[in-house]
């Protein structure tokens, strides 16, 4: 028999192996269910509420109804993700650059509404001690949802409200964008890394979410080979963070990711996403992701190419996105609830696990046309038989 201290080191080295080596990532954590996954616009929803006509003043009441709303009885939403960055964080970091930091009072005096009253909502709530983020976490848990946090690894609105330290500091590290970064440098890759960590320790998350297409652009330069390289060792390094912070929580951490399109021109491709630097189906085959999305650039595409995918990526989950407009501008190019279940019935057409809904409830942004979305397809479109079934033709355009 093993002295007692031998026993308890041993029995601490097998949970860490059975926690982090790839081997047994499907056996610690079985593959759970995701019939919807719901993105969260981390800026839009601390600027609108329900029946709310553009910007408004929102409240601790507010941010626990965005997840009633998606959360009600009947509602096939299973997992909820929500954005807290694009390049600056939007919480106090010591890592980055807070949103709106580096703008000046001029800057600030010509923002847009929405960035007004989001800014003075924020201060309001960090200001009386409450993270919003934390709380619609928190929220979601509650209600037995999956909370995973989403990170957009590139961002490029451009919005001086969206500048950083870091690209001001490096002006050589960025592409030629306005607040994109070049990850060709190991220092961008480093930083990146920490704001992913900052984000993961600070939140009572269940994983984290990769979002390569927000904004599909990484490398200024180098072979195809020389940027898969360097992104594997980012996502990989992730991972091993992740399997870290999930070892001290006592449970494993999920590690998502959404795949880039080819550079925002047309929908993500096996070749066109390696070509760009993310070889996702090498992330899998490795165990370092549990779970990939395929998803249009802004504007729903009823006939994503999404098969190439299910077919390429059979050991863990593939999930098919769908956006909230075809087209920007019109009232006849939103997505009507038909829309999103003809949407829908082709990802499920074409091998989907599960449907991804990003930039649904941004409809309440407009200052003049606002709308909220038709919360009650949550009801259906995570039921692939039923999909199956429903009319190939609604009056809908294929494309």
């Amino acid at each position: 028999m093993l002295p007692a201290k031998s026993t308890s080191t041993l029995l601490t080295a097998l949970l860490i192996v059975t926690l982090v080596t790839p081997s047994s990532t499907r056996a610690a954590d079985p593959q759970r269910q995701r019939r919807i996954l719901y993105n969260f616009d981390g800026d839009s929803c601390m600027s609108t509420r329900a029946a709310s006509q553009g910007p408004v003043a929102t409240t601790l009441d507010d941010l626990k109804r965005l997840i009633s709303e998606i959360a009600y009885d009947g509602s096939q939403v299973d997992t909820m993700l929500v954005c807290t960055n694009a390049q600056v964080m939007y919480y106090p970091t010591r890592v980055g650059t807070m949103r709106g930091a580096l703008s000046s009072a001029a800057q600030r005096e010509q923002w847009p509404a929405l960035e007004k009253q989001r800014f003075e909502n924020m201060n309001r709530f960090f200001e009386a001690g409450i993270d919003p983020y934390a709380i619609m976490l928190a929220e979601a848990k509650k209600r037995g949802l999956e909370a995973l946090l989403t990170f957009r690894m590139n961002d490029d609105h451009g919005y001086d409200f969206l500048r950083t330290q870091f690209k001001q500091d490096h002006p050589e590290y960025g592409l030629q964008r306005a607040t994109s970064l070049d990850f060709v440098h190991q220092e961008v890759r480093d930083y990146v890394f920490l704001l992913i960590q900052e984000a993961a320790r600070r939140y009572q998350c269940d994983g984290i979410e990769l979002d390569f297409n927000r904004y599909p652009r990484f490398f200024g330069g180098g072979t195809t080979d020389e940027r898969v390289s360097k992104m594997n060792s980012l996502v990989q390094r992730v991972r091993t963070m992740l399997d870290e912070v999930g070892l001290e929580r006592g449970r494993r951490l999920v590690l998502g990711v959404r795949v880039p399109t080819n550079n925002a021109r047309s929908s993500a491709t096996l070749e066109s996403s390696r070509e760009i630097g993310c070889d996702v189906v090498a992330w899998t085959e490795n165990g370092w992701v549990d779970f990939v999305t395929v998803s249009e650039f802004l504007f729903a595409n009823y006939d994503l190419p999404l098969k190439p995918w299910t077919e390429a990526i059979q050991n863990v989950p593939v999930y098919g996105g769908i956006e909230c407009v075809q087209r920007p501008g019109k009232k006849e190019d939103r997505l009507t609830p038909d829309k999103y279940r003809r949407a829908a019935r082709n990802r499920w057409r074409d091998g989907a696990d599960g449907i991804y809904l990003f930039n649904f409830f941004t409809t309440r942004e407009h200052p003049t046309d606002a709308y909220d979305p038709p919360f009650q397809v949550l009801k259906d479109l995570g039921d692939r038989k039923a999909l199956l079934k429903f009319p190939t033709t609604v009056g809908v355009p294929d494309s």
